[in-house]
């Protein structure tokens, strides 16, 4: 089920899913320990007196997820017409403080009636249910989760209450129990804690039913618990009920956050959180030129999507989206180097050094001792799940896609250039290039500079890929590069001679006469080609992207119409698939008229293409209609998935996928700049210019 909302701070991050229920709380990493995982949520329910009982994903209520324009805000509309009642959410998690708020702001459509909202909460705390603890805490009225050093706080309020808990008066109580004392609050109307998921016991939910909660205030082992708070509902004025959930190591993190909230006051809290993303996505001043307004829209959700994804310590997870266990009990929720590389060249063009620059330092504390880095890792750095073996056939390997590890080098000479930061280059000079660059320079073919083989960047197949070459190829070139600007010009002329030998291979043995075309990938053995692979396959594309050759060689402009040709859909759906006969996540039959499922980053390729080969500003209307289809394949709240149904355009696989809002970011930014140039060519001319 691809996510609807996604709110994070670098510390935490927290999706929702079409109905506003939370199904995913990652804390204290981004993509890391999910807090709620996979297959659960948190739920929410609204009882309405004279109405009945409805939990907000029972089907009843009519829900349109959405964000405040330019900002992480959620503002979306829910309506249930038999409980005669409209709900405006304003979610968000506050950009510095690992606390969650939701705002409830409610009106009836039928008069003044009494509303109880029921908040559950049924933690997986380090993802999974035992020797955990919930407990009412009667000074601050809230519901305390922890286990180890993991807290969370429930607490809540409204501003037209009809019952409260007043908490405890009087005596002595301790460090920030005793800074509360004074708080006149309503809270939470009521509460209940108990055993979920265990031994037939569903949870505290269940006691929400009936509009009455039982208030148990302890339990351990596998437990939930359920708040509520009551309130009256007119027609004539909105409601609001506000919850928080408060995220710390201690007892007192959680406790010092709650009176943040309660000194600081929602509403400002919701203020200060809209202004700092509003002036985030706008720091730098774009000429947007004839991009529609929802283009733009979708531009910086994307950036603010892709800030979502990216962890303090500068981790790049590709998605948040745990249903994707279902495909294969594990998640993308990885740090794919590769990933992180294309979305850092993305960012650095849209102006946000600082975010990448963590990136790197964080590659360069995962780098291996020889220099190379291995297929993906965890948001802390430890390694990742990974099926690539170290042994087959009887031979050892090395489980690696090296352009995981030439990527990042391109990666940082292109951040250098937007930020001619000397003294960064150099720090990852010692802490990343040197090693990496050897690897790179070592780990080729003797005889003909080609690399070894490696796997290829869709993880399926291992032998010697154009994509990885061009990539290995960019990689070194960028070692030379960084070599020569730091004074290193023994190390530059080796690197810049390793792939210029490199290129000459390439052009050598993955080039068919034949076809006119590249191939996807060649095998060899004892300084022979054993196999040659014709597949036409996008990733293709990076000879040119890469800049290893330029976009008008009559090498790329035959391969890349051969594979416009191959890879596109012949559907009412269209885009551009991997490559014929791709069947991950098939969902049809693939063939004929269906290569495969199309890709939003395969597709936006293809854009990048017809970018780069525009002559004049009438060109470009083919990549303005594939950003235009990116748009169509968004949800309504602005989030891409990785890939599309085929034929009904249903969103495939994770969504967001990281990958697919920086490649988007990265084509809009390569259009507007070709449309500047473009038009500005031609105003020259007809002023009567050279």
């Amino acid at each position: 089920m691809p996510r609807s909302l996604v709110f994070g701070n670098s510390h935490m991050l927290a999706t929702f899913d079409e109905t506003l229920q939370m199904r995913d709380l990652y804390y204290p990493y981004v993509g890391m320990e999910d807090q709620t995982t996979y297959g659960h949520m948190h739920r929410i329910g609204v009882l309405v007196e004279g109405r009945g009982f409805s939990w907000l994903g029972d089907g009843s209520w009519r829900v349109t997820p959405s964000y405040t324009p330019e900002t992480l805000v959620g503002n979306s509309t829910l309506r249930n017409d038999r409980l005669g009642l409209v709900i405006t959410a304003f979610d968000y998690v506050h950009p510095v403080h690992n606390i969650l708020l939701r705002h409830f702001r409610m009106r009836s459509t039928d008069g003044a009636r009494h509303v109880r909202m029921f908040f559950n909460h049924n933690f997986y705390i380090y993802g999974d249910k035992q020797k955990d603890t919930a407990f009412y805490e009667p000074y601050t009225n809230c519901i305390i989760h922890y286990r180890q050093s993991r807290y969370f706080l429930v607490g809540g309020t409204t501003d037209r209450p009809t019952e409260c808990v007043t908490g405890v008066d009087g005596g002595r109580y301790e460090s920030v129990l005793r800074s509360m004392q004074h708080l006149k609050t309503c809270g939470i109307s009521s509460f209940n804690v108990g055993k979920a998921d265990y031994r037939g016991l569903e949870g505290t939910w269940k006691d929400a039913e009936d509009g009455e909660l039982n208030r148990n205030p302890i339990e351990q082992g596998s437990v939930d618990s359920t708040v509520g708070i009551h309130c009256a509902v007119g027609a004539d004025k909105e409601t609001e009920v506000v919850l928080w959930l408060c995220l710390g190591k201690t007892l007192n993190d959680v406790l010092r956050l709650q009176q943040i909230v309660l000194d600081d006051t929602p509403e400002r809290l919701l203020r200060h959180c809209h202004n700092y993303w509003k002036s985030w996505v706008n720091k730098t001043q774009w000429n947007f030129g004839s991009l529609s307004p929802q283009l733009i829209e979708l531009f910086k959700r994307s950036l603010l999507l892709i800030r979502t994804h990216i962890d303090k310590n500068g981790g790049v997870i590709a998605a948040a989206d745990s249903d994707i266990m279902a495909f294969n009990r594990d998640t993308y929720t990885y740090v794919w180097p590769r990933d992180g590389a294309f979305v850092s060249l993305a960012l650095d063009q849209a102006g946000y050094q600082e975010v990448t620059r963590e990136f790197f330092r964080f590659c360069c504390r995962i780098q291996s001792p020889d220099g190379y880095l291995l297929h993906k890792y965890n948001p802390d750095g430890s390694l990742g799940s990974s099926w690539h073996p170290w042994f087959r056939s009887g031979e050892a390997q090395l489980p690696i896609q090296e352009d995981e590890t030439a990527l990042v080098i391109h990666a940082l000479w292109k951040h250098f250039q937007s930020t001619n930061d000397f003294e960064f280059l150099q720090e990852m000079y010692e802490n990343f290039v040197r090693k990496g660059s050897n690897f790179l320079c070592d780990f080729r073919e003797e005889k003909t500079g080609l690399p070894l083989p490696s796997y290829d960047p869709w993880e399926e197949h291992r032998g010697i890929f154009t994509y990885t070459t061009a990539a290995t190829i960019a990689g070194l070139h960028a070692s030379a590069r960084i070599c020569h600007i730091l004074g290193h010009h023994q190390h530059s002329e080796i690197y810049e001679a390793a792939a210029d030998q490199m290129r000459q291979a390439l052009l050598f043995h993955l080039f068919d006469e034949g076809t006119q075309r590249f191939l996807k990938k060649i095998k060899r053995k004892d300084g022979q080609t054993t196999e040659r692979d014709l597949t036409p396959d996008a990733s293709i594309a990076m000879i040119w992207i890469l800049g290893v050759l330029p976009v008008d060689d009559p090498r790329v402009l035959s391969t890349m119409r051969q594979l416009t040709e191959q890879l596109s859909l012949k559907t009412g759906i269209k885009g551009f698939a991997r490559y014929p006969g791709d069947h991950y996540q098939e969902v049809v039959p693939i063939g004929g008229d269906i290569p495969g499922n199309p890709w939003i980053i395969t597709t936006l390729w293809f854009a990048q293409w017809q970018i780069a080969t525009a002559k004049i500003s009438g060109d470009l209307a083919g990549a303005k209609g594939i950003l235009e289809w990116v748009l169509r394949c968004a949800s309504p709240s602005g989030i891409l998935p990785e890939q599309m149904h085929p034929l009904t355009g249903a969103p495939l696989s994770v969504a967001p996928l990281t990958w697919s809002h920086s490649t988007f970011v990265e084509t809009v930014i390569q259009y507007l700049n070709k449309e500047r140039s473009l038009l500005g060519q031609e105003i020259y001319a007809k002023m009567g210019g050279g």
